[in-house]
């Protein structure tokens, strides 16, 4: 009797335990992404090509929160995802970037692209450049350009240029079905790349320049169309530029440059200083408002600005004293070793 009272009550136990009541959950379906790839930026009245991503970053949110719901990392082109059905928004973007960092991923309205500000030391260094340097420009406003510029590096973040940016981002609905689902995303840079050249003169003296441009804007958030998710952060793009010739055979001092993109304040000018480094040590620097420049039809079409006005490098002080381009004030422009999130 006893046993049976054993067994009636482990019987009433199980049955109490193992049914329990569940929401019906439904399956995942598999998804085929193709991610179609635009890489071909014009730069100079031409178009490039551009090195196909290694990776990409694709990521789903819920529609009513904007929070992350899952992410998968695929090849450029695509690959295979699984998810529940239901209504996502998605983003995609190439997770191979070196200069350009994401920050605030876990919302799609906040996830934003950005790259780094110079460090302090490399800022001082720059200030101590445009102060004490000697001017390289015959400009009748010198003056006011020295203090324009001067007072914009000082104000404003001095930031490096991003890498291209593939960003995708759509509303999507996985059907609850038992076949494969397709998703096509056409994914295109949201960085824009110009090339700015300057006459020069007595370029075999120069070892190397580097060039200050204000008006940028600091970063976007690619869960938005381009231009909308553009932030109104005013910073200066910091660009290495060389020694070239143009069409004309005219020497030229030539820079190309990513760039988020101008802030779209109307009060916001565009100050482009450039800071050469002589083969015999000294520092020379040139300022000029290329606001104008800017916004004529041809920069806009062809992503080019082209500065007639003359940069004059003096000639060494000191003609085959020294060490030549290995004086010690070129150190200044060694790449710093910048922190990467991952």
């Amino acid at each position: 009797m006893r046993r049976r009272f054993v067994i009636l009550i482990l019987t009433v136990l199980t049955v109490l335990t193992g049914c329990l009541r569940r929401d019906l959950e439904y399956g995942s379906t598999n998804l085929n992404l193709h991610i179609n790839l635009h890489l071909n930026v014009k730069v100079n009245g031409e178009f490039e090509k551009l090195d196909t991503p290694e990776m990409m970053r694709v990521m789903f949110f819920d529609t009513d929160t904007y929070e992350l719901i899952t992410e998968s990392y695929l090849p450029a082109t695509g690959g295979r995802v699984s998810l529940p059905p239901g209504k996502y928004k998605f983003i995609a973007y190439n997770f191979d970037t070196e200069a350009t960092l994401l920050r605030n991923d876990r919302n799609y309205y906040s996830i934003e692209a950005y790259t780094n500000e110079v460090s302090s030391a490399m800022k001082s260094s720059i200030l101590n450049a445009i102060r004490f340097g000697k001017s390289a420009s015959k400009s009748t406003s010198q003056d006011d350009a020295w203090e324009a510029a001067l007072t914009k590096v000082q104000e404003s973040a001095i930031i490096y240029e991003p890498d291209h940016l593939f960003v995708s981002h759509q509303d999507v609905e996985v059907l609850n079905i038992q076949e494969d689902q397709t998703i096509e995303a056409d994914a295109e840079t949201i960085i824009e790349t110009w090339k700015i050249s300057v006459r020069i003169k007595n370029e075999q003296y120069m070892a190397s320049a580097r060039a200050l441009l204000s008006g940028q804007i600091a970063s976007n958030f690619i869960g938005l169309p381009k231009e909308e998710g553009k932030t109104d952060t005013d910073v200066v793009l910091m660009f290495d530029m060389k020694a070239g010739t143009d069409s004309d055979d005219n020497d030229i001092v030539v820079g190309k440059f990513n760039t988020f993109g101008k802030n779209p304040n109307i009060e916001s000018r565009l100050w482009l200083t450039i800071i050469v480094k002589t083969v015999g040590g000294e520092t020379v620097e040139w300022h000029r408002d290329i606001t104008d420049e800017f916004f004529t039809d041809i920069a806009i079409e062809d992503q080019i600005i082209y500065i007639e006005e003359i940069i004059v490098v003096p000639e060494p002080s000191n003609p085959g004293g020294g060490n030549g381009g290995f004086q010690p004030g070129v150190d200044d422009w060694d790449v710093e070793n910048v922190p990467i999130n991952i």
